[in-house]
């Protein structure tokens, strides 16, 4: 059951990076001629709206009390690090 949880919730999060950031990055990577522009403070998803990824998508996840969030690899090697928050303080996520 946990399991099911946590992957529910990894998945949830791994989209809300991924929509919430992409046009965002795209205009500051131009703007400071950067290969990488972090992603900062991503939006979340619902599990279920997030139909855009599939199980074999890779994806990077953290868990802190009750609170657990995952973003995809993917995201993270276009943009090389996603700066966002948990309960207990700011965390800084790479690939």
């Amino acid at each position: 059951m946990k399991l099911k949880y946590a992957r529910r919730v990894a998945i949830a999060a791994a989209v809300a990076g991924f929509l919430g950031c992409v046009a965002m990055l795209a205009r500051g990577a131009a703007q400071h001629g950067m290969p990488y522009t972090s992603v900062d403070h991503p939006n979340f998803v619902a599990t279920a709206d997030a139909t855009f990824m599939s199980d074999s998508d890779l994806l990077i996840g953290i868990a802190s009390g009750d609170m657990a969030k995952a973003y995809p690899a993917a995201l993270l090697a276009q943009h090389g690090v996603v700066a966002d928050q948990m309960s207990d303080g700011p965390i800084a996520i790479t690939w």
